[in-house]
């Protein structure tokens, strides 16, 4: 086992569902991904649609998944299966309040290939009003495996 950073390629798709309507994203990067055992560290760069950066970690762990986005945008948010987390989210434009409810958090990753796969599901309240009901897959593989 090694904690050396390793290339991959990260598939981070999302789907929002608010008030009976869907919104869905993804991004396809390169990124590196580092740790050992069950934590990992994923960090990777994307582009928004006003070509500003947005640099993203990812910090793994068995029962933790900690989401820090610095950049055109800035949040820290945790999820814990089965709690409520509250965090912030800062638009050049606006500051949000969110809480977090995480129903689960599926995680695996093998050390041979560098594949690792996360499946969250789970619910937000913006500053109070209306929740949110999202689904986050990310997906990472080894340079040479995609």
């Amino acid at each position: 086992m090694t904690t050396a950073k390793q290339q991959v390629h990260v598939t981070l798709d999302t789907t929002i569902t608010e008030d009976g309507h869907t919104q869905k994203e993804s991004v396809r990067v390169m990124g590196e991904v580092m740790g050992l055992g069950m934590k990992r560290m994923i960090t990777f760069t994307e582009i928004n649609d006003q070509d500003e950066s947005i640099d993203t970690v990812m910090m793994l762990s068995d029962d933790k998944v900690t989401l820090k986005r610095t950049g055109a945008i800035q949040m820290s948010q945790q999820f814990i299966e089965s709690k409520k987390t509250e965090s912030h989210y800062q638009h050049p434009l606006m500051r949000f309040r969110i809480e977090t409810y995480t129903d689960t958090i599926e995680y695996s990753y093998k050390e041979s290939d560098a594949a690792l796969s996360l499946t969250m599901r789970y619910r937000t309240v913006i500053d109070g009003e209306g929740e949110r009901t999202h689904t986050l897959n990310l997906q990472i593989k080894g340079e040479s495996d995609a």
